[in-house]
C-alpha cells in the first residue's frame, strides 16, 4: 500500500530500474513478456511522427504490430511462467501511453475521440487511486475487450478515406464498453475498501 499518487509513481520507476537490470544479468528471457509490453509505451515516439509525415499506411501498419503485443505479452508471461506484479503495473502504464497518446491526434479529424480521451484518463485515474490504497486492480474481460475495440477504432481511424460513420460507431461502442469497465473498476475497488472495513 503506499500513500499517494507521486509514491506510487517513485516506487513503479524503482521497480523499473530493478526488473530492467537483470537484463545485464543476461536474464533477458525473463523479461521477454516485459519487453513486448514496454515496446507498446514506447510506440507512440515512432508513431506521432509518421501520423505527423502522413505516413499513414505505416502507421496502421505499427498501430497492427504494437496491438499484438499486447496479447503476446500476457500469452508468453503465462505460459512460461513468467507473471509479476511488476509486469501487470507496467501492462496497464504501457496501455494507457500507447491509447492516449494516439486518441490525441485522431481528435483532430474525429471529435468523438474526445470521449474516449476521457473515459481513458477516468479509467488511469481510478486504477491509479485503487493502488494507492493497496486494492491493486486487476484487468477485467471487458476491460479487454475495451483495450482490443480501441485498437480497432484507432487502426480505423487512420485508414485514409474510411467512411466516418464507421469510424463513429466502433468509437461509440468503445465508449460504451469504457464506461462498463469504469463501472467494473470503480464497484471492485468499493467492494475491496468495505472487506478492508469489515476485516
Amino acid at each position: 500500500m503506499v500513500s499517494s499518487l507521486g509514491e506510487f509513481i517513485v516506487n513503479f520507476f524503482k521497480d523499473f530500474r530493478k526488473e530492467f537490470k537483470s537484463i545485464k544479468k543476461n536474464e533477458i528471457k525473463r523479461q521477454i513478456p516485459n519487453l513486448l509490453t514496454l515496446s507498446r509505451g514506447l510506440a507512440p515516439i515512432v508513431i506521432i511522427p509518421a501520423i505527423l509525415f502522413n505516413k499513414l499506411y505505416f502507421v496502421i501498419i505499427l498501430l497492427i504490430i504494437f496491438a499484438l503485443t499486447d496479447f503476446l505479452d500476457g500469452k508468453i508471461a503465462r505460459k512460461y511462467n513468467l507473471v509479476s506484479e511488476f509486469g501487470v503495473k507496467l501492462d496497464a502504464v504501457c496501455d494507457k501511453i500507447f491509447a492516449i497518446s494516439l486518441i490525441i491526434p485522431a481528435i483532430i479529424n474525429h471529435k468523438i475521440f474526445i470521449f474516449n480521451f476521457v473515459m481513458e484518463i477516468a479509467i488511469s485515474y481510478t486504477n491509479l487511486l485503487s493502488y494507492t490504497k493497496g486494492n491493486n486492480p486487476r484487468s477485467t474481460i471487458i476491460g479487454k475487450i475495451k483495450t482490443a475495440l480501441l485498437s480497432l477504432t484507432l487502426i480505423l481511424a487512420y485508414i485514409p478515406n474510411m467512411n466516418n460513420l464507421v469510424i463513429f460507431i466502433f468509437s461509440l461502442i468503445t465508449i460504451i464498453c469504457q464506461v462498463i469497465t469504469l463501472i467494473k473498476y470503480i464497484n471492485t475497488d468499493m467492494e475491496m475498501d468495505e472487506k478492508k472495513k469489515s476485516s
